[in-house]
């Protein structure tokens, strides 16, 4: 994304708005996302994602059950 502002800053020295300099960005980091997730085998699964209310996240945290274990 740093490097999509940068190269558009570079070619547009006069443009600052940040509507305009952030859609390549975005478009950068969409490339990326896109091209991991093709990398490591998960692209198509965004059906099984499960989002959960704050209150349960919250609830996990407060529980440990979130907590970090390095083994």
């Amino acid at each position: 994304m740093t490097g999509a502002i940068r190269r558009f800053f570079a070619e547009n020295p006069e443009k600052f708005d940040p509507r305009e300099y952030l859609k390549p960005a975005r478009a950068a980091a969409k490339a990326i996302c896109v091209a991991r997730y093709t990398e490591f085998g998960t692209a198509g699964n965004a059906s099984k994602i499960r989002a959960l209310p704050l209150t349960e996240i919250a609830a996990q945290y407060a529980s440990g059950k979130l907590s970090q274990v390095v083994q």
